[in-house]
């Protein structure tokens, strides 16, 4: 349950993955020691240890593909926000945003910028420095782009990975 509000988040940021991965790690050589040492060594514990590094493998999975609006989660937490969303980018088209504007929706926001009909909600710190969020643009995007991506997800909505 605690691993469920980064993995649904615009991106991972780097330091939590690798907390998760080393608890993941210390507690399955914990489970280890524990399942061999007892006597007679039981089948079933040394199965139930190989929950640990099948969870260790998907957090990687998961780390090194959740930059991404093809994540379940982040998709089922956009359609949960989709209407304070549209609302938080009309207003900041129409009035200044605010400083720090706080929760839009199910998204901790971080900060808002606006640029003639583009705005852009930094939420998370992703990967090592960069910032991920979401782009509003009602009109096609501009080809060039530089050090942003930004992968499409719904109507005018699209997933912004900022580079450093």
């Amino acid at each position: 349950m605690f691993l469920l509000a980064p993995l649904s988040s615009t991106g991972v940021d780097f330091p939590l993955c690798l907390v998760s991965f080393v608890v993941t790690g210390l507690l399955a050589a914990v489970a280890l020691v524990d399942a061999l040492a007892r006597k007679p060594v039981s089948r079933l514990r040394l199965l139930g240890w190989l929950v640990y590094p099948l969870a260790a493998v998907a957090l990687l999975a998961i780390f090194l593909t959740s930059q991404s609006p093809a994540n379940p989660l982040f998709r089922l937490r956009f359609e949960l926000s989709r209407r304070a969303l549209d609302a938080a980018a009309r207003a900041a088209l129409t009035e200044t945003p605010p400083a720090t504007p706080g929760w839009v929706g199910l998204f901790p926001i971080q900060r808002i910028e606006v640029d003639q009909q583009e705005v852009r909600l930094v939420a998370d710190a992703c990967g090592v420095i960069d910032e991920c969020g979401l782009l509003y643009r009602a009109a096609p995007l501009p080809r060039a782009r530089s050090k942003t991506k930004v992968k499409h997800v719904e109507g005018p909505w699209y997933h912004l990975y900022a580079v450093f």
